[in-house]
This record gives C-alpha cells, structure tokens and sequence, in this order.
C-alpha cells in the first residue's frame, strides 16, 4: 500500500494544486500546516444573483479557467470604465 504523505510538489498551478487537494487530505501533511491571519484590503460586498445567471456565470469562468469572483470583478470593471459616468 501506497504512503498517503507524498511530497507536496512546491511549483503547482492553481488548477494542480487543486486537483492535488481533491484527493489529499492535510491531516497526511500535519508538519506542513502554517497557521496565518488574513484581513483582506478590501471590502468585500455579496449581491444577489438570479440562478440562472449564476450558472451561466460559472460555466463561462470554468470556460476561462478563472473564478466567478474574478470574472465578476472583470466584467463590471470593463462596464465601469466604458461607460462615462
């Protein structure tokens, strides 16, 4: 039987690392965890979005190969700076 603590590759890309955590489990990497606080910069706002919408928002940032998030922000700022206020 195969030992489940491999080595975690050190040059993952977004999309290996998490593919790479789908099937590993951090309690296989207890001397790896590093404990941290994180305080984003930024306030983050939630809106509401249709379902359908939302869908279709994932299903284009899974096409593009970024998250809903990212697109979102994406879009809204293109909008914003087309559009003269």
């Amino acid at each position: 039987m195969a030992d489940k603590r491999q080595n975690i590759p050190e040059d993952m890309t977004v999309t290996e690392a998490s593919a790479y955590w789908d099937v590993a489990s951090v309690a296989d990497h207890t001397t790896r965890i590093v404990e941290f606080e994180y305080s984003p910069d930024d306030h983050i706002t939630v809106v509401a979005v249709a379902a359908a919408l939302a869908k279709e928002l994932e299903q284009r940032a899974q096409a593009n190969g970024v998250s809903v998030e990212t697109l979102v922000n994406l879009w809204i700022q293109e909008k914003l700076t087309a559009v003269p206020f």
